[in-house]
């Protein structure tokens, strides 16, 4: 039971006066923020639980009743359930208020400007450079990279996300991946691919992304070929096992994931020449279009290594097409010629360079060797004119006419392809004699040597 602060005498529950004195009970006292008493309004220390709850030293005013309108005294639920929480004075709540107000808007502001530089770099930032490892990467003072994932490991990746996410079953082949951190977010963008015979062929290309430490399968675009030709992204045949592709680049502020495929004919009639493309291709992260270098090429032997040889059909004034054209130049699958070489493939050249590129391999045949290779180089244009030609000896097939020179050169047109190329050419310049097999390939025999050639393969097998 309480007690009156003026005469101390017993209150009973709930007076709002002393009975004894008359003193008002509510009005100059206040509770205790420890055990819940009510003590004399100007008291420093509880006298019932000796808590301090009045510092004249931090405090420029002592504190005021409160505006309490309870006629009731404390009870048990009116007492602090944890004693180590106390109740600060006004002044001092208004002053931490304050402060709290401070750091919460400068912490807002971080974060925004934080989002706010990230859409910036995510979005280019106007960087015009073309350094694709830092920009794309993040290898700078903003943005670190702990993985740096290779080509090798990002395509295990995405294989095993692939089969993890369920996204296989269509019958198409794992290509390569590319890992990078575009900003500051990492991403492995793989290339599957289908050829088929009845189904046109395409390839998709899937965009990984990483959460909760595991890689998942998101955006997924599919691209179809014209016709039903080939698809080859094979890395050790296309020759760039040893080469950066495919990555990530940057040009002219704009994200690129860059890759390279080959396509060549499903069917080939007989006799015509392998005609494919090789094709460049910049795929653009935000927009999603699709840039693409079309190199129309055929196989050619230089130096005894199968190369491609040909021309650019869709050439572009861009800076995506300067950088597919720069990296078509240094493609180690494609054959770039010297000025020497270049001269040398003119129609005009065509016996000198039939001798250049075969005339040991025909000495192997004349030593006894059962079967080599021929290179046989086809041309646009007409060998020779019609007064070098003995027309007498003309011989043919369904796709082949034959043809042997007053200088002993044989030479052959392919009426399918438009095609011209030398077969044979004797050092000796004694004039062979042609014949068509029973099975379409030439017979050649001259007086050193006597073999059959296959004009589809090159292959000169000895009699």
């Amino acid at each position: 039971m309480d007690r009156c602060t003026e005469c101390g005498s017993e209150l009973r529950d709930g007076s709002e006066r002393c009975g004894k004195c008359g003193a008002t009970v509510a009005g100059r006292t206040r509770r205790c923020p420890e055990c819940g008493k009510r003590i004399p309004l100007k008291s420093v220390f509880c006298p019932f639980c000796g808590k301090m709850v009045w510092n004249d030293m931090a405090e420029d005013e002592p504190p005021q009743p409160e505006n309490d309108t309870s006629t009731a005294p404390p009870t048990e639920d009116d007492t602090p359930t944890n004693p180590k929480i106390t109740k600060l004075p006004h002044r001092q709540r208004k002053k931490r208020t304050g402060r709290n107000r401070i750091i919460a808007t400068v912490l807002v502001v971080a974060m925004l400007c934080g989002a706010g530089y990230w859409l910036y770099d995510w979005g280019g930032g106007g960087d015009k450079t073309t350094n694709p490892h830092q920009t794309i990467t993040g290898a700078d003072t903003t943005h670190t990279d702990p993985e740096r994932i290779n080509v090798v490991d990002a395509s295990a990746i995405y294989g095993s996300t692939l089969i993890h996410d369920n996204r296989i079953g269509d019958k198409s082949v794992q290509g390569p991946a590319a890992y990078a951190l575009v900003g500051s977010r990492p991403i492995i963008i793989g290339i599957n691919y289908f050829s088929g015979e009845k189904q046109r062929s395409f390839f998709k290309l899937t965009m990984l992304y990483k959460e909760d430490g595991r890689w998942h399968c998101g955006k997924e675009i599919v691209r179809y070929e014209d016709g039903n030709g080939i698809i080859e992204m094979d890395r050790d045949k296309l020759k760039i096992a040893g080469e950066n592709i495919p990555r990530f680049v940057r040009i002219d502020g704009k994200n690129y994931f860059y890759f390279i495929y080959m396509t060549s004919p499903a069917e080939k009639p007989l006799g015509t020449a392998e005609s494919c493309h090789l094709k460049l291709v910049l795929f653009n992260i935000e927009s999603s279009d699709f840039i693409q270098l079309d190199y129309k090429c055929e196989p050619v032997m230089a130096n005894g290594t199968a190369l491609y040889y040909g021309s650019v059909t869709n050439k572009r004034e861009t800076p995506e097409f300067d950088f597919l054209k720069g990296e078509l130049d240094r493609l180690p699958i494609v054959y770039h010629p010297s000025p020497a070489e270049i001269e040398m493939a003119a129609p005009s050249n065509a016996s000198h360079k039939w001798v250049n590129d075969n005339d040991s391999l025909i000495g192997l045949l004349r030593d006894g060797k059962q079967e080599v290779t021929l290179t046989l180089t086809r041309y646009n244009s007409p060998l020779f004119s019609r007064s070098e030609v003995d027309m007498d000896t003309r011989v043919s097939t369904e796709t082949y006419i034959y043809y042997v020179t007053h200088g002993g050169t044989v030479f052959g047109y392919n009426h399918i392809t438009k095609k011209f190329f030398i077969a044979y050419v004797d050092d000796r310049s004694a004039r062979p004699q042609i014949e068509i097999n029973s099975d379409g390939s030439l017979h050649v025999k001259a007086p050193s040597v006597d073999f059959d050639l296959d004009p589809n393969t090159g292959k000169a097998t000895l009699n």
